[in-house]
């Protein structure tokens, strides 16, 4: 019998506690936030601009897979810098990329990771230029990349929308 279930029996209290001492016994059921790293220390996307068109949410627990989306990533700059050096044995790569957007005034933003009892929720904020904002006139493909501990947990995404007030009604 678990030691905090025997206590309560002994006083003789109803059922209703136990249900405590079980939550509290069992592991993995309040949200756990996980130490996430950022590859850009600021509230913006990692690049604005990327090779990557297609709106894209992914873990990369693998080398290969690692050096193929940095080379994808950096396609439009000549020479792409060089790949950072990843431990996958100890850490994983999460991918948002939002797609190709017609201005600039577009970002993506990994903001947070927890794990639960289905496995990791990392939660990303994506934002929008409001009406009358003045935006570059450049088609952009917002990426931003973070490190989490390793992990085979299933991951999800849940994303914030925000849109940029500019002052126009």
């Amino acid at each position: 019998m678990i030691p905090c279930r025997r206590r309560l029996w002994r006083l003789g209290l109803s059922i209703l506690p136990l249900a405590g001492c079980y939550a509290s016994a069992r592991p993995g059921l309040a949200p756990a936030s996980l130490p996430l790293s950022r590859f850009r220390a600021d509230s913006s996307a990692f690049t604005t601009y990327s090779g990557i068109a297609d709106s894209t949410r992914l873990v990369i627990r693998d080398e290969v897979r690692w050096r193929d989306y940095w080379r994808r990533i950096h396609t439009p700059f000549i020479p792409p810098p060089p790949v950072p050096e990843i431990d996958f044995a100890r850490e994983m790569i999460v991918v948002a990329a939002l797609g190709s957007r017609p201005s600039a005034g577009y970002d993506i933003v990994i903001q947070s990771a927890e794990r639960d009892s289905t496995g990791i929720q990392v939660v990303l904020r994506r934002s929008n230029p409001g009406r009358g904002c003045m935006v570059g006139a450049a088609v952009t493909q917002p990426v931003d990349l973070a490190r989490l501990g390793a992990s085979d947990l299933p991951v999800r995404f849940a994303e914030r929308i925000t849109t940029a007030s500019c002052g126009v009604p």
